[in-house]
C-alpha cells in the first residue's frame, strides 16, 4: 500500500466532529421569525435529523446527502456483519484526529497525541492496519481512531450503533426530505433504506413523500468523473440540466417553506452505461422484472441452472485481495467508482462468472444481490460479490458489490438484530449477498460478469475464516472455499431489469 498523505482531509465530513451525533434529550426553543431548512452532506446529514428529532420547532424541510444516517450496520461500521475498516481508518485518522490534535491545549499531550498519530499511520503505510482481526488486537493509537476501533468490537446488536442513526425513529420524521446519494457512495445502502422506509411511511400516513436523487458519484467525488470513467458533461452536480445542485437545493425549499411550484421529480437517478438522467415516480420503477443469472459449469453465467458442479478457491488471511473501487471511502491511492477489475480478476482465489456478448441493451434499475451456495474447511468465511461489465475489449468495471461474513448470515444487516452463529466445516451454507443498487445498462457487445472473492482489503477487515465468539480474537487460518452451483445448489445473480429503458 502506498503511504496516505498525512493531512489529506476529507472534504465532505466535517474536521469538528469527535463521534457521531447523539440526538439531544432537548433543544430550547427560541422564536424564530420563519421556517427554516438545512441541508448538507455526510456527517452534516446526521446532524439535520438530529436538529429535527431533538426539537427543533421552525424545521420544516431538511436534505440530508450522502447519508449515514439510518444505520451504522450498513456501510458506515459495518456491512454484511464485516467491520468497515478501511472508512473507520479514514474517517477517524483522517478526517478527524488532526484537527482534534490541533486544538489539545496542552503542549505535551499535544505531542503524545501526535506521536500515537504516527505510530497509526506506521500501521496504515505497512499494512499491519488492515490484518486479520485487527479492531481486537492492541494498537498504540491517537484517541479518536481507538474510539473508532471501540465501535468494531462492540457486538452487532449493541446499543451503540443506534446512537446518533435514525433507524428506530423513522416515524418521527415528520418533514418533508430531499435525499442525495452516489451509485458509489458508501452511505448509498444507507440513503436507499432510508428512502425506502420514508415512502412507506408517506403512503402510511399521507405526509409528503421524499424525494430522491442518485448521481454517478462516490463520496467526496460529484464530478461525474471518477475511477477512469468519465459519464459525460452532465453528470456533474454543476450541471444537471437545467441547473446544478444548488438549484435543485433552492427548487426544494421553495416548495417546502414557501409553498413554490415543486417542480421537480419523485425521483431522478443517472443511468450508468448509458450515461443519461431519467425521471421516475418510484425507485425502483414500477414495471421492473426479476432476471436470476445462474452460475454454471466452465465460468458460465446463464438464465437457467445446469448440472451439478463445484469450483474452489483458497481463502488466505496473509495474502488479502486488494480493494478496487466500488463504493469505497478510503484514501489513496484506493479510488472509489468504477475501476478496472483485470488485474483483481487474475488472482487464483477470485472466481468469475459471465453471460455470453450481450445481443441488445440490458437495463439493471434496483437491487442487486447473489445467493452463494459454499462450503469451508473453516467455521466462518467471508463472500464478496462484484457485479461488473465485461466490456468488449475484455476489460472489465465494477458496477456494485457487497460482502456477508457466514457467521453474520441470521443478522439483521440494518438493526443488528438475531444471533451470530459458527458455519460447520464441510456443509453447504447458503450466503445472500446484498449488493445494494444500481442503474446501469450493458450495451450490446457486453457481457454481465460476476466475480466472487475471500476478502477486499483495506475496505473491510480481512475475515479469519474462524468463529470468535462475542468478536474475541482468534489466530486467522486459511481455508479452502467450495462454491456449488447447478439445480440442486443454485448459485445465483438477481437482478431487477426494466425493459425498455426509461427515457
Amino acid at each position: 500500500m502506498a503511504r496516505a498523505r498525512s493531512r489529506d482531509r476529507h472534504p465532505l465530513l466535517t474536521s469538528r466532529a469527535e463521534c457521531p451525533t447523539r440526538f439531544p434529550r432537548s433543544v430550547r426553543r427560541r422564536p424564530t421569525s420563519g421556517p427554516a431548512a438545512v441541508w448538507g452532506a455526510s456527517y452534516a446529514s446526521d446532524t439535520q435529523f438530529g436538529a429535527l428529532l431533538g426539537g427543533a420547532p421552525a424545521l420544516r424541510a431538511i436534505a440530508p446527502a450522502l447519508t449515514p444516517a439510518m444505520s451504522a450496520l450498513d456501510g458506515f461500521r459495518f456491512r454484511g456483519g464485516v467491520p468497515e475498516i478501511g472508512s473507520t481508518l479514514a474517517w477517524t485518522h483522517y478526517a478527524i484526529a488532526p484537527d482534534m490534535i490541533a486544538r489539545i491545549g496542552s503542549a505535551h499531550g499535544r505531542e503524545a497525541e501526535q506521536k500515537r498519530w504516527e505510530a497509526t499511520e506506521r500501521t496504515i503505510a505497512g499494512h499491519d492496519a488492515f490484518r486479520a482481526g485487527t479492531p481486537h488486537w492492541g494498537l498504540d493509537v491517537e484517541a479518536i481512531v481507538g474510539w473508532g476501533l471501540d465501535r468494531l468490537r462492540e457486538p452487532l446488536g449493541s446499543a451503540r450503533h443506534r446512537e446518533g442513526k435514525i433507524v428506530d425513529r423513522i416515524d418521527a420524521v415528520d418533514v418533508p426530505v430531499f435525499l442525495i446519494g452516489g451509485w458509489f457512495d458508501v452511505f448509498l445502502g444507507s440513503t436507499l433504506e432510508l428512502h425506502r422506509r420514508l415512502v412507506r411511511r408517506a403512503k402510511e400516513t399521507g405526509d409528503a413523500a421524499p424525494r430522491l436523487l442518485v448521481g454517478p458519484w462516490t463520496h467526496d467525488n460529484l464530478s461525474g468523473r471518477t475511477a477512469g470513467v468519465d459519464f459525460g458533461p452532465g453528470a456533474s452536480a454543476d450541471d444537471l440540466g437545467g441547473g446544478d445542485l444548488t438549484t435543485q437545493h433552492i427548487r426544494w425549499f421553495d416548495a417546502t417553506l414557501r409553498a413554490g411550484a415543486a417542480q421537480m421529480p419523485a425521483v431522478r437517478v443517472f443511468l450508468m452505461g448509458a450515461n443519461r438522467w431519467i425521471e421516475l415516480e418510484e425507485f425502483p420503477p414500477t414495471g421492473t422484472r426479476t432476471l436470476e443469472l445462474y452460475l454454471n459449469e466452465g465460468g458460465a453465467l446463464t438464465t437457467e441452472p445446469a448440472g451439478a458442479g463445484e469450483r474452489r478457491l483458497t481463502s488466505d488471511p496473509a495474502s488479502a485481495v486488494p480493494t478496487c473501487g466500488g463504493a469505497v471511502l478510503l484514501f489513496g491511492p484506493f479510488e472509489a467508482g468504477p475501476a478496472e477489475q483485470s488485474a483483481i480478476e487474475a488472482r487464483q482465489d477470485v472466481l468469475s462468472w459471465r453471460t455470453a456478448q450481450l445481443s441488445g441493451e440490458l437495463t439493471v434499475m434496483g437491487a442487486v444481490r447473489a445467493v452463494v451456495h459454499l462450503g469451508t474447511t473453516g467455521t466462518d468465511a467471508d463472500v464478496v460479490v462484484r457485479l461488473c461489465d465485461e466490456h468488449p475489449d475484455g476489460s472489465s468495471r465494477v458496477v456494485t458489490d457487497g460482502v456477508q461474513r457466514g457467521s453474520a448470515r441470521s443478522v439483521d444487516p440494518v438493526t443488528g438484530a438475531g444471533a451470530r452463529r459458527p458455519l460447520e466445516p464441510g456443509r453447504d451454507h447458503e450466503f445472500v449477498v446484498d449488493l445494494w443498487s444500481t442503474a446501469h445498462t450493458f450495451m450490446p457487445g457486453h457481457r454481465v460478469r460476476v466475480d466472487i472473492a475471500p476478502s477486499s482489503s483495506p475496505r473491510w477487515e480481512v475475515g479469519r475464516n474462524a468463529f470468535a465468539p462475542s468478536s474475541e480474537p482468534v489466530d486467522p487460518t486459511a481455508a479452502e472455499y467450495t462454491i456449488r452451483h447447478g439445480a440442486a445448489r443454485p448459485s445465483r445473480l438477481v437482478l431487477q431489469l426494466v425493459a425498455p429503458a426509461p427515457r
